[in-house]
């Protein structure tokens, strides 16, 4: 029977082994090892090394669960500002620099952009506010004052931290309303088919004169 897949957020067995030994054969590093299944459901090795088994095992954890808390999007919701979302953006992409995925200088440049352009910009809109014509105007700006180079950088952030808004999105759409004229014809009673048969029509009298035999 196939083994169920770990929960969202959540990690497997850590294991350690030893990676550095002195010349005597004394433990000098040791490696913890775990897999984590992120946000968006696939399953990453997560590692962290210390001086004893212990000190590496306790360094996994708390980067297990750093990087847990940064992948609960679900508390968010439309009515939060963007800087809430930049937040989660920026820790997600700070925990892709600890894990090796991207390099420190990438992160140095989008926290400027950040700082310098995004979060004026856009920070304090409500997410359901950043309608894509709003954004590109953003951009447009950016472009004109700072130039291409700048906006290049400064969409990569932007559509990064929207990929993290779609599930919001359709978590907030409500069920569209019926129209009038279908809640007209709900409210509308339905005749009973056995009305004519029970009730069948009057018939007209009969206004003409009576004839007399003579």
């Amino acid at each position: 029977m196939p083994r169920p897949p770990l929960p969202i957020g959540t990690w497997g067995e850590i294991s350690t082994r030893t990676t550095k030994t002195n010349k005597n054969g004394k433990p000098l590093k040791h490696l913890a090892h775990a897999k984590f299944r992120d946000h968006d459901g696939k399953v990453r090795a997560v590692t962290a090394t210390g001086t004893t088994k212990t000190a590496a095992r306790t360094a996994l954890l708390t980067k297990l669960q750093n990087r847990a808390k940064t992948n609960h999007s679900a508390e968010l919701t439309m009515h939060h500002k963007v800087n809430h979302l930049l937040d989660l953006w920026e820790k997600r992409f700070e925990q892709r620099v600890v894990d090796g995925q991207r390099s420190p200088t990438s992160l140095d440049n989008y926290r400027r952009a950040l700082k310098n352009h995004v979060r004026p910009a856009i920070g304090e809109l409500h997410i359901a506010e950043a309608t894509t014509p709003r954004l590109d105007t953003v951009l447009a700006n950016i472009r004109n004052h700072a130039g291409p180079a700048t906006a290049k950088t400064c969409r990569a952030v932007i559509s990064g931290a929207m990929k993290i808004r779609r599930p919001l999105r359709r978590h907030h759409r409500q069920p569209r309303p019926r129209s009038r004229r279908h809640r007209s014809q709900a409210q509308a009673p339905t005749p009973c088919p056995h009305d004519r048969r029970s009730h069948p029509p009057a018939q007209k009298p009969d206004h003409g004169r009576t004839r007399h035999r003579g």
